[in-house]
């Protein structure tokens, strides 16, 4: 069967479209394609067996077995063949996988600088009162300390990894730069508007009126969050308290772990989709010591083999995490198309989308009625504490993406803007160690306008979902059925042809504030 299946791949990728301007050229561009389909099925199938089963993870060697594939000879080649094709869907294809290439090649060439800082980071020690913490433990141990003096002689206790890890940062966006003026760019953010197909102005323009708009609601929430779920107040908050804060275990024993697989089961169930019976999607929920418990999603072979992971915690953001992989899981599960493209490379955005759709189901008054053991009153505590978790997240997000593109611009004292800017947005108060996170908290590649554009998408399509099918939507088949029909797009559906198909013309932060607004409102007691 998957002989096959290959087969038909193989023909599939070689005869689709019109008949190309080049025909020698799309011969080659098509044997790229089969030979990336081999490399991303072979990353997917290792990260899986790290994540789930602890073995050594060596995707270096992948590369290595397939150096020729991400060549400047090969990113031309597509390159040609985008601008010779006249098929507006093939042209599609092309400049997905031209996107793909130039993100690839990027990475080859940084992949020393990007080892050099992975190493240190998973190396690297931070010291308090002779103690020594591993540096990727840290986060954590910050969320637990409970005393404010202490977490403040911790997060300060970083700086020298942070220094370091700056340095090598600083190098890899150095590199960024002078590879996209070598490839023809006039700068790094050209080269990712062109890659990505839209403006980073515009997605600057809706942070900039989300935070105008939602900053009455957010400083006005703040405090209470804070008072009521931490021992500082707005005098004495700083950014290493928000792990604190967020760490909030008031509401875990209503998300039980024994109960979490049957929580997505059924509620996917009440949409007409039996999880159970999908012989493509495989759920591994064996509790093995090795097995990271984070969930996770691995699209090992688009649509045919689809694997998702999680080693059952309980809690709240246990199930957040089930839920939005989940959103993954289907998207990929129930592709139709053949294409590689649109299988594997699409926008970010666009399955972002759907994992937000399937996480927020957890946030829906009527699901927690329905679904968990909640009084009303602690369900509207729940439902208030999340409308101000989403609200910082999105602001903190909205700060990142203007920062970013100040920074990429070549603005002076970017450490200063960068403290300053999310301090004022998140409403924290100042701390010198906070400039020390200026190169450390960045997306390549504005990775965070993506998100941003699929938490606004994921609002959008919410609202048609629910003008169409009621607020209970996730309990109507139909709405099941089209879900699946969007699906069933795989990633040929780009963030236009989304909008487009729920009657909007553009992405707005409307419906996300209105979300925001309505969770408030709900949840007043």
């Amino acid at each position: 069967m998957r002989i096959a299946t290959y087969s038909l791949l193989v023909s599939s990728l070689l005869f689709a479209g019109c008949a190309p301007h080049h025909p020698k050229d799309m011969r080659a561009v098509d044997s790229l394609r089969v030979e990336t389909e081999h490399l991303l099925r072979e990353q997917a199938l290792m990260g899986y067996n790290s994540w789930v089963r602890g073995t050594v993870s060596n995707q270096d060697s992948l590369y290595r077995a397939h150096r020729e594939l991400f060549s400047r000879d090969n990113l031309d080649l597509v390159t040609r063949a985008a601008n010779a094709e006249s098929d507006s869907l093939q042209r599609q294809r092309l400049l997905y996988f031209r996107r793909y290439l130039t993100f690839e090649i990027l990475g080859k060439e940084t992949a020393p600088l990007t080892d050099r800082y992975t190493t240190y980071e998973a190396q690297a020690s931070i010291t308090l009162d002779g103690l020594s913490i591993p540096y990727r433990q840290f986060s954590v141990a910050l969320m637990n300390e409970k005393n404010s003096g202490r977490r403040a002689a911790l997060y300060a206790a970083a700086d020298p990894v942070l220094d370091s890890l700056t340095l090598l940062a600083a190098e890899v966006n150095a590199a960024y730069y002078h590879q996209a003026a070598d490839l023809g760019y006039p700068s790094y953010t050209d080269m990712v508007e062109q890659l990505k197909g839209f403006s980073l102005q515009n997605i600057i323009g809706l942070a900039k009126q989300t935070l105008a708009q939602s900053d009455s609601i957010y400083f006005s929430l703040l405090p209470e969050m804070l008072r009521r779920y931490t021992t500082v107040d707005t005098t004495t908050f700083y950014r290493y308290d928000i792990g604190m804060l967020f760490r909030n275990p008031s509401f875990d024993k209503f998300f039980p772990r024994r109960e979490i697989v049957g929580s997505v089961q059924e509620t996917y169930r009440s949409l007409g989709i039996d999880l159970v019976s999908q012989r493509n999607l495989t759920i591994d929920t064996t509790d093995r010591p090795e097995k990271n418990p984070r969930a996770a999603c691995f699209p090992v072979d688009v649509p045919e083999d689809i694997r998702l992971s999680i080693k059952p915690t309980g809690g709240f953001d246990d199930y957040s995490a089930l839920y939005h992989e989940m959103g993954h899981a289907e998207h990929y599960a129930n592709t139709a198309e053949h294409a590689l493209e649109f299988k594997y490379l699409g926008e970010p955005a666009v399955t972002e989308t759907y994992a937000f759709l399937s996480e927020y189901i957890l946030c829906n008054p009527a699901w927690l009625r329905q679904h968990s053991s909640m009084p009303v009153l602690t369900l509207k505590d729940f439902v208030r504490f999340q409308a101000f978790y989403r609200l910082y997240y999105v602001r903190r997000f909205c700060a990142k993406v203007i920062y970013e593109y100040q920074l990429h611009s070549g603005a002076k004292n970017p450490e200063q803007i960068y403290a300053s800017l999310l301090s004022r947005t998140l409403g924290y108060k100042q701390h010198p160690s906070d400039q020390k996170r200026y190169l450390v908290d960045l997306d390549a590649h504005y990775y965070a306008a993506d998100y941003l554009r699929a938490w606004y998408l994921e609002a959008q399509l919410n609202a048609w979902l629910s003008k169409k099918y009621g607020t209970n939507w996730y309990e109507n088949t139909s709405a099941g059925e089209y879900l699946r029909s969007l699906w069933a797009k795989g990633d040929r559906l780009d963030v236009n042809g989304l909008l487009a198909t729920i009657g909007e013309q553009e992405i707005s932060s409307g419906p996300w504030f209105t979300t925001i607004e309505g969770m408030l409102r709900l949840s007043a007691h």
